[in-house]
């Protein structure tokens, strides 16, 4: 079964934790979608994945690309036709209760900070906890992540 993993960053910047995060999925030796909200900018989460910690590289691309097969992670806009083995999902991206079964593991980052971000979590949390998806929060503390 599926887990959805909730990423609540209270401390560090999206562009900070979020390179680390798909490092830890291709570790995993998992394929990546990285869905990004409509309204958000795709440029600063391409640049911030291409300036990750210098002892990973990270290689991506856009979901118009051709050969999407030979790139681990692809950032989209929208559900990708060709299926990876993880989700993250940025910027309120769209996230569907019937496609969460498609990926060995959904991860959801959002920041306190930003008021529709948090409330697009709590509901997402809300509808998929009550769908029987198995979720799991993890909280910032003092630089490391701890499952609450």
């Amino acid at each position: 079964m599926s887990e959805v993993f909730f990423y609540h960053l209270t401390q560090t910047r999206l562009e900070v934790a979020l390179p680390k995060i798909l490092d830890r999925a291709l570790s995993a030796d998992w394929s990546v979608e990285l869905r990004i909200g409509m309204e958000a900018d795709v440029e600063p989460i391409s640049n911030a994945i291409w300036k990750g910690p210098d002892e990973s590289f990270l290689p991506h691309c856009l979901e118009d690309n051709d050969k999407l097969h030979d790139y681990p992670i692809v950032l989209s806009k929208a559900p990708l036709s060709e299926e990876r083995d993880c989700l993250i999902v940025i910027d309120q991206a769209e996230l569907q209760e019937n496609e969460v079964e498609k990926f060995k593991r959904v991860c959801l980052l959002f920041d306190s900070k930003n008021d529709v971000e948090l409330k697009n979590a709590r509901e997402s949390w809300k509808s998929l906890s009550d769908a029987g998806v198995n979720t799991v929060y993890w909280a910032e503390d003092k630089g490391m992540w701890k499952k609450k």
